[in-house]
C-alpha cells in the first residue's frame, strides 16, 4: 500500500487540494487511521486526482490515492 522508494512514482497534482483549506492534513492525518478531519470538500477534490498518482503523505512515504477514494466513499458516499 505505500511506496517506500520516490524513484518511479507517479505523483497526484497537488493543486485540487491546496483549494481545500486543511485537505492535505486531514489526508496525511486519515493515513493513521483518523478520518474525522476529512471534509466532504476535501473528498471531492481527491476524486478529482487522476487514477493511479500517489500522494506524498511524508517524506519517503507516498500512497495511491485509491486508499484515499476508499476513506471518502465510505465517509461520503457518491449521491446517484
Amino acid at each position: 500500500m505505500v511506496r517506500e522508494t520516490e524513484a518511479d512514482a507517479e505523483y497526484c497534482p497537488p493543486k485540487a487540494l491546496d483549494n481545500e483549506d486543511g485537505c492535505y492534513d486531514a489526508l496525511r492525518i486519515a493515513t493513521g487511521g483518523d478520518i474525522r478531519w476529512l471534509s466532504k470538500e476535501c473528498c471531492t477534490a481527491v476524486r478529482t486526482l487522476p487514477d493511479g498518482c500517489y500522494l506524498l503523505a511524508f517524506p519517503g512515504k507516498a500512497y495511491p490515492i485509491d486508499f484515499f477514494t476508499t476513506i471518502c466513499n465510505n465517509k461520503f458516499p457518491i449521491e446517484k
